[in-house]
């Protein structure tokens, strides 16, 4: 099982969104994790366009990097450029970076919106994946 951590500042937007989004998508291929840091509670119009969409939200939660410490993680990706250098610093295969700089859900419209372009780049990442574990040939 292919572990993953997202991170991001406060651990109350983008992060706990992708976290959702690829458990959703593909938990029984991914163990998924988020945190922040410096975590804050998780942003409810964020909750609320998950739950729009039929994803659970069961579970999920605003928590610092310190709930991670001595953990390997094969694919850590940090979601704003704040937390790029702490991100980095965590054991594991692979390093990406996806920004969402400014990212806010100020209305229910924007938190719709995010985690959209959210999870069009879960369900690449998922595909990149699987055609790594899988050969096509």
């Amino acid at each position: 099982m292919t572990r993953v951590l997202f991170v991001c500042h406060s651990n109350a937007v983008c992060s706990p969104i992708a976290e959702a989004l690829l458990k959703h998508l593909a938990a029984d291929r991914y163990q998924v994790l988020s945190a922040g840091l410096q975590p804050t509670e998780t942003d409810p119009n964020a909750l609320a366009a998950l739950q729009r969409l039929g994803v659970s939200t069961e579970g999920l939660f605003s928590k610092g990097l310190e709930t991670i410490e001595e953990q390997y993680f094969d694919i850590v990706i940090s979601l704003c450029e704040q937390a790029e250098e702490a991100a980095g610093a965590i054991p594991a295969s692979q390093f990406m970076a996806w920004h969402f700089d400014g990212a806010c859900c100020d209305s229910p419209q924007q938190a719709a919106k995010l985690v959209h372009e959210i999870f069009e780049r879960i369900k690449l990442l998922v595909l990149v994946q699987d055609r790594q574990v899988k050969s096509l040939w």
